[in-house]
């Protein structure tokens, strides 16, 4: 009985420790077009000119059938409080109220900062991703 309970009380405390959150809303990259097929195969890392299309999902609804995606790039060596560059700006608009699938391409080398805004709140994103971008 005792490990019974030993057992039960390791599995709570996992639950609570490990503060797993699936109603956040996220974002993934992939080389190739989001389907039920390529879902899983997501990756962070791209050549420059290649494609990079990404998904947001949210489990709960956004508020609004609105989003605002902002890019920016983050210089090498600076550090983190400083060094980023403004790139790109765009408001997209949803057919439905928890997913939305786009792509952009990027023609610099460096690490880029997606995020993912709901347009009734532009001081706290909703989803925050990141990705890296080589030379051929």
């Amino acid at each position: 009985m005792k490990k019974f309970f030993l057992i039960l009380f390791i599995f709570v405390a996992t639950f609570f420790i490990t503060g797993c959150d699936k109603e956040k809303p996220v974002i993934a990259f992939s080389k190739t077009p989001f389907t039920k097929e390529t879902l899983y195969n997501t990756t962070n890392e791209f050549k420059v000119g290649e494609r990079i299309y990404f998904a947001v999902y949210n489990p709960k609804q956004f508020k609004t059938r609105l989003l605002k995606l902002q890019v920016f790039k983050k210089e090498n060596e600076k550090s983190e409080f400083w060094g980023y560059e403004y790139l790109y700006n765009r408001t997209l608009e949803l057919k439905n109220k928890t997913t939305f699938s786009d792509y952009v391409v990027i023609n610099n080398t460096g690490f880029y900062i997606f995020q993912i805004f709901d347009f009734t709140d532009f001081k706290q994103p909703v989803a925050i991703g990141m990705v890296k971008v080589e030379q051929n």
